[in-house]
């Protein structure tokens, strides 16, 4: 049977009696500056024993492996290099000394090499321990996410370091009554098992009883607990997955992941089912195996679709690039499953056909209504799993399959009619496509970078209905300003004190402008609700034209 211990220990003699080990597996450090201040907080205010948790350990030996609780440990730490760095402003440099050799860090006697007192994962520990050794409190290493969070919680911590204690006649000795506390007092339960497998059993029940984990947290240990003897090989796919993901700089994204990639497998599963579906299908060490070698391989499709400047792209037409720079740009995600199946089970100009026909389902999607449902994940998820299943094996079958599902032509066009649009992010895509159609035999076009073009209100926001928009009541105002047929794109340069001036005024501007939509505006004599109708409709049978579903030979 396999041994279990618990034991309780102050903080800061856990720490001053190991070497502990963060294992390459676990996530970076996460805590963000509301966790960090709360902890200190919460220490300041304990007069008494203050519990902060548990702590589930491995021991190896010569160190102990850290399987849940870095993210206290590292922030303890981290503190104390604050403290350490404050004693030496006060010239304290023996207490420095030996507080360092104690919490920090200890010399070998022989090699004299540093041997710090915490390890972290492979993607904080360098940066970390410069971090740490460096008496200043920074580092020259290239930053990545969660380094800049590690340096956010030293900032936090040398605040309050300084804050409590520099004013203080007596602040030596209270200085050194805060390290006793910690190293006493502010408490922690170790859960000291004998091997990782068994610690990845006991976690589930642990978050039962109230240890707080994630639902990566849970997969992950999970996962682990059933790759058996080959733990080594599982932990070293983990790490190369999640370390793909957050080399692009989203560390939250690792959960989406998962799921995104787990309904393009098995059909929509949402985040609060992913664990329990997970545990239902994958139940023994192939299958560990294969699952994560899958997430290893099928990652960077997916890191791909976060940038469209990725190097991945390098093989594909540039309309790929386009795509899914637009997907992005209107916050697009439910067809992520989709998009990864096709990745993988299509060819490059299949990918491309795709792709396009994606990107017109979820436009036509937005403008009908029915994106936000959940419905359209679901058909997204399903259609991925046709296609992963080979159940769709062609570019053509894949448009008969979504065919009934994506709306007509006609449903597109009336309701293209009468859309109102409220993000401005959408507008400007919408209207930028319409211009685009108008410059078919002309190389310039409009640009959608904020800084050059703006969106533009042709009855104004807030016009003044009594003397310039004598046409328009406030309620007719309300039902129209933001009707797509009101909408304009207009050089920044141009958009300043006339915004809401009347039309007169404002159409000798738009006469100016280069981008068509806008200086056609210059042909009305007036602006009314009927002009913004029959603009509109003229642009409905653009967008029908433009979020077609045509495969293109």
């Amino acid at each position: 049977m396999t041994k279990i211990d618990f034991k309780i220990d102050g903080i800061g003699h856990f720490i001053s009696d190991n070497y502990l080990k963060v294992p390459i597996y676990q996530r970076p450090y996460a805590w963000m500056d509301d966790n960090v201040t709360a902890l200190f907080q919460d220490i300041k205010e304990s007069s008494e024993e203050y519990f902060i948790g548990t702590i589930v350990v491995a021991n190896k030996g010569d160190y102990v492996e850290i399987i849940d609780g870095q993210q206290r440990l590292a922030t303890i730490t981290i503190f104390y290099s604050a403290v350490r760095n404050f004693m030496l402003k006060l010239n304290d440099d023996k207490g420095a000394s030996l507080f360092e050799e104690e919490y920090l860090f200890k010399q070998d006697l022989r090699t004299r090499n540093s041997r710090p007192k915490l390890e972290l994962g492979v993607n904080d520990n360098e940066y970390f321990k410069n971090l740490i050794f460096r008496q200043n409190g920074s580092s020259n290493i290239k930053k990545k996410e969660s380094h800049e969070r590690i340096e956010q919680a030293y900032k936090i911590a040398y605040r309050f370091v300084k804050n409590e204690y520099a004013s203080h006649s007596n602040q030596f000795a209270r200085l050194y009554d805060l390290i006793d506390f910690l190293k006493d007092k502010v408490k922690i339960i170790v859960v000291e098992v004998s091997d990782e497998a068994n610690a990845f059993t006991i976690f589930e029940t642990l978050n039962d009883r109230g240890l707080s984990l994630s639902q990566a947290d849970l997969i992950k240990n999970y996962l682990f607990h059933k790759s058996g003897s080959r733990l080594s090989e599982a932990q070293e796919k983990w790490a190369r997955f999640t370390g793909t993901i957050e080399a692009a700089d989203n560390e939250e994204q690792i959960l989406q992941f998962i799921r995104y990639h787990w309904s393009s497998k098995y059909g929509l599963t949402r985040e609060k089912e992913l664990f329990r579906s997970i545990k239902t299908k994958i139940t023994n060490q192939n299958q560990t195996i294969t699952y994560l070698s899958e997430l290893e391989s099928d990652v960077y499709c997916y890191v791909a679709l976060l940038n469209p400047n990725h190097s991945f792209w390098t093989d594909y037409p540039s309309n790929c690039k386009e795509y899914i720079k637009t997907l992005l740009e209107l916050q697009l995600y439910q067809n992520r499953p989709l998009l990864l199946s096709l990745l993988k089970r299509f060819s490059v100009t299949d990918v491309e056909k795709a792709f396009k026909l994606i990107l017109a389902w979820s436009v036509r999607s937005l403008i009908t209504g029915s994106i936000g449902t959940g419905t359209l994940e679901k058909e997204f998820s399903n259609q991925a799993k046709l296609i992963n299943d080979s159940n769709v094996k062609t570019l053509l079958e894949f448009k008969n399959s979504i065919t009934k599902l994506v709306p007509t032509d006609d449903a597109f066009k009336s309701q293209f009619k009468i859309a109102t649009i409220s993000k401005n992010y959408i507008a400007r895509y919408y209207l930028s496509e319409i211009e685009k159609i108008h410059h078919a035999t002309n190389e310039q076009e409009p640009s959608r970078n904020t800084e050059i073009v703006s969106l533009e209100h042709i009855l104004p926001e807030k016009p003044n209905l009594k003397k310039d928009w004598k046409n328009f009541t406030e309620e007719q105002h309300n039902t129209y300003y933001k009707r797509i047929g009101n909408l304009t794109l207009l050089d920044k340069k141009m958009n300043s004190s006339q915004k809401s001036e009347s039309f007169v005024v404002k159409k000798d501007i738009y006469k100016q402008s280069e981008i068509l939509i806008t200086s056609s505006l210059a042909d009305y004599n007036n602006w009314t609700t009927d002009d913004i109708e029959k603009r509109q409709k003229e642009f409905a049978e653009k967008a029908v034209e433009i979020w077609n579903l045509k495969i293109q030979k």
